[in-house]
């Protein structure tokens, strides 16, 4: 266990230096941050991960990064999460409004949307639904670009509070992306609505990946990946999609069923 700056910490440290010391002092704790990113033991990582705070209470990713790999409850989460946000926040400082709407296309910018990731998962695996959406908004707004692919988590958000009507905008705010995340999504909304060319997206949506409708007949979370990434049209991609969106296909009559006997007959 690591024991976390608070934000009174932060704010200590923060007018306690020069802004030129502030951000030698970031600099030197962000080295230590990608030498635990490129480490697979976790001794290692953790003494790392102290460096890094020690140098500067502000290294944002120092938090992400633990408590993306601890196995605390995401509840216990929260709190220090927030902390490597305002963290992360003090450390842009005025360039924070430049910034805005060009997020993660600034390195510099990318420790506190990594940040903001975290706590938005934090807060919906603890039932914090709410503000957990409002997070992801916020990224949307200051990244429309999304590199981080946040607005699939918000699809299978409002999919699973059936907030068709968020939904429905966000779908078509991002209309040219053809990941199986959102096609998927606009399948099961078509066959709901009996949409006249539903079967059509339907099959748009198994060229994106063609494994999701076998695990989706499964009707249970699968085993995710260990290797950490997700790989276009394979099945670590499909995986991920099941486990975030299998309850709202099991919520409607016979979706899964027509999925399946589309992706069968166009194999």
């Amino acid at each position: 266990m690591i024991k976390f700056p608070t934000k009174k910490r932060v704010d200590l440290y923060k007018n306690a230096v020069s802004p030129e010391q502030l951000q030698q002092d970031l600099a030197a704790a962000q080295e230590c941050m990608f030498d635990a990113w490129e480490t697979d033991d976790l001794e290692a990582v953790l003494k790392l991960i102290r460096k890094a705070i020690k140098k500067s209470p502000l290294c944002a990713d120092a938090y992400s990064f633990y408590f993306e790999i601890s196995e605390e409850p995401p509840a216990s989460k929260i709190s220090h999460l927030e902390t490597a946000l305002y963290a992360a926040s003090i450390a842009l400082g005025e360039d924070f409004q430049e910034y805005a709407g060009r997020f993660w296309g600034f390195v510099e910018t990318r420790p506190y949307m990594r940040a903001k990731a975290a706590l938005a998962d934090a807060l919906w695996k603890s039932g914090n639904f709410y503000p957990a959406m409002a997070h992801c908004r916020e990224m949307l707004q200051l990244n429309p670009n999304d590199n981080q692919g946040i607005r699939h988590l918000l699809t299978s958000y409002y999919l699973e509070l059936e907030m068709v009507d968020e939904l429905t905008l966000l779908l078509d705010d991002y209309s040219e992306d053809m990941r199986p995340y959102l096609q998927y999504t606009r399948a099961l909304l078509a066959y709901r609505n009996s949409t006249t060319d539903a079967e059509n997206i339907a099959k748009t949506a198994i060229s994106s990946n063609r494994h999701i409708p076998g695990l989706l007949s499964k009707c249970r979370l699968q085993p995710k990946s260990n290797s950490g990434y997700i790989t276009l049209g394979e099945m670590d991609e499909a995986i991920d999609y099941v486990n975030h969106n299998m309850k709202p296909w099991i919520r409607t009559p016979n979706a899964i069923e027509w999925v399946v006997n589309i992706s069968l007959v166009n194999k």
